[in-house]
């Protein structure tokens, strides 16, 4: 545990298979290819994943770890068969309380970090691999101009513990993306086809979850307590998560 003026930091260990109490009525599970997160009622959601993706209410999240061939036409249907195969939560709603997320990283190297301020917290989930890093209005579309992209995703899961609007939960997408595209130029990530400082890759997704526990916090933009504790969550999970990455990388090369 770190403490950071009045910010508590925790980064969180979890240990395969073991559920950690996230707080709000909130489970979650690292296992051998996949980090699974339960509610026992739903959260105000938005997703940017290949299942549940948009803004609304879920119960169930995920970021599965695919094979870095992985090469699906449809992955959503893919994906929902593997949640239908897998989960017995994935029920008839036919994934209406699912947000999901894909990853070639690997999702035992992930960051977990939890910080509190004066009563609220958040925790911030983030797995990386940057091998398809890019700068948002240089690097060329994906089938474009000849461009062939690697496998590398940032995902990002948070986890508030207490409400927001939903233009706060989509004030957090915001923030929390200005947070990720500052902790790349720190470590000096570069899209290899620019040479400039990255600003994510193009496969990146995020989740921002939020219960209906007041009191109701109607912004989260980096000036803000939530938006604040979400944005030093993000640059220090990301950054040991790509640490662990960038360290994986150079001694399996």
């Amino acid at each position: 545990m770190v403490s950071s003026g009045r910010t508590v930091v925790e980064y969180l260990d979890p240990e395969p298979g073991r559920w950690l109490d996230l707080g709000g009525g909130l489970g979650a599970v690292l296992e051998a290819d996949y980090i699974f997160a339960a509610s026992k009622k739903p959260w105000l959601t938005v997703c940017s994943g290949v299942i549940g993706g948009g803004l609304g209410t879920r119960r169930y999240f995920i970021n599965r770890q695919v094979d870095k061939d992985y090469d699906e036409d449809r992955p959503e249907e893919e994906m929902a068969a593997f949640l239908a195969a897998g989960f017995r939560e994935y029920g008839s709603a036919a994934g209406a309380d699912w947000a999901g997320l894909m990853t070639a990283a690997r999702v035992g190297d992930a960051c977990w970090v939890r910080l509190s301020q004066q009563g609220r917290s958040v925790t911030v989930i983030v797995t990386a691999g940057v091998n398809n890093a890019c700068v948002a209005g240089l690097t060329p579309c994906c089938g474009m101009e000849g461009v062939v992209s690697p496998p590398g995703t940032i995902n990002i899961m948070a986890f508030f513990s207490h409400a927001l609007s939903p233009g706060a939960v989509v004030n957090a997408v915001q923030t929390a993306t200005e947070a990720k595209a500052r902790t790349l130029r720190e470590m000096r990530i570069l899209c290899p086809y620019t040479g400039a400082y990255a600003t994510g890759t193009n496969t990146d997704a995020m989740v921002i979850a939020a219960p209906d526990l007041p009191p109701l916090q109607p912004y989260a933009g980096p000036g803000t307590l939530p938006g604040y504790l979400l944005a030093l969550g993000v640059r220090k999970a990301l950054r040991r998560a790509l640490e662990r990455y960038l360290k994986w990388q150079k001694n399996s090369g």
